[in-house]
């Protein structure tokens, strides 16, 4: 007897397939750079990259611990106090101004969401703003200058303004006729309820500390206080300099893993969002999904 199939089983199974195909295009590029950085310099320059290679090797790895050394551990420990600190920042300031902005009865709300909003489509520019960093601010070569300037980013600030305008009034207006006051409401009503929100935008400032290279670069020149992504990125310009000159007396003496160390920088860059993502990825999910809807 033959077994028939709904309709719903039927697309059902279509998507779940569609859905392994995407996680295989998803994880492909992760395992090939993965791969790619245990290949020897010498196969990928006449092989090219191959997810099977037929040797396998540490040189790329030594090769960048040894040249840096003490400096990548300083620039890990940097990275992780800078992420932990400033994403721990941001989420306050971001948080606070929201619910400001959310309070129904708070006259001045429309002016701080004009004004937060107004930074979205107009800056003063690059000179004004690293002006303003280090000549009146006092940003330069100091961990706060790798925080203060992601204080707040404005589309994380409405996407919780939206978590806490989606939230029922009568929590809040409840809770005031008893007496408590906006700290109260804010701390033990409103953040046990926008958790999925708060966790969301928590992934999203930790991922901008933690990539970003681009306050280093323009604030920072204290070697001490480079991060990860700095100093991967400063290795990876040197090597390119010297692959493009060759005649150099340290191109001319040893094999520079000019190809491969894209790979091996990528993991070590990447290693430790891969092992904290897995595990808020849900709340990651539903807060943008929420977020997104609520307004």
């Amino acid at each position: 007897m033959k077994k028939k199939f709904s309709s719903d089983t039927v697309l059902t199974a279509a998507f779940y397939v569609l859905l392994a195909v995407a996680a295989l295009i998803a994880v492909f590029p992760i395992v090939f750079a993965f791969v790619g950085s245990f290949t020897p310099e010498n196969y990928v320059t006449q092989n090219g990259f191959t997810l099977f290679p037929k040797e396998l090797s540490l040189e790329t790895y030594q090769y960048v611990f040894q040249s840096q050394g003490y400096k990548l551990l300083q620039a890990y420990g940097n990275s992780i106090l800078v992420t932990l600190a400033g994403t721990a920042i941001s989420v306050f300031v971001t948080v606070t101004y929201a619910y400001v902005i959310s309070v129904k009865n708070f006259k001045a709300a429309p002016k701080f969401a004009f004004f937060a909003y107004f930074t979205m489509l107009f800056n003063g520019g690059m000179l004004a703003w690293y002006l303003v960093c280090t000549k009146y601010l006092g940003l330069k070569d100091n961990l706060f200058a790798l925080i203060l300037p992601y204080s707040m980013n404005v589309f994380n600030m409405y996407l919780m303004r939206n978590f806490f305008k989606g939230l029922p009034y009568e929590l809040t207006e409840s809770a005031l006729v008893d007496g408590a006051g906006h700290i109260t409401i804010l701390t033990r009503i409103i953040l046990p309820l926008a958790k999925a929100g708060i966790v969301t935008i928590t992934l999203f400032y930790a991922l901008q500390y933690w990539n970003d290279f681009y306050l280093p670069l323009m604030l920072i020149n204290d070697e001490k206080y480079y991060t990860i992504q700095y100093i991967l990125y400063k290795m990876m310009s040197n090597i390119q300099y010297l692959a493009a000159n060759p005649s150099s007396s340290v191109a001319s003496h040893i094999v520079l893993p000019a190809q491969t160390i894209k790979m091996a920088i990528t993991c070590i860059a990447i290693g430790p969002i891969i092992i904290v993502y897995p595990f808020i990825q849900k709340y990651f999910v539903k807060g943008v999904t929420v977020g997104a809807l609520k307004g």
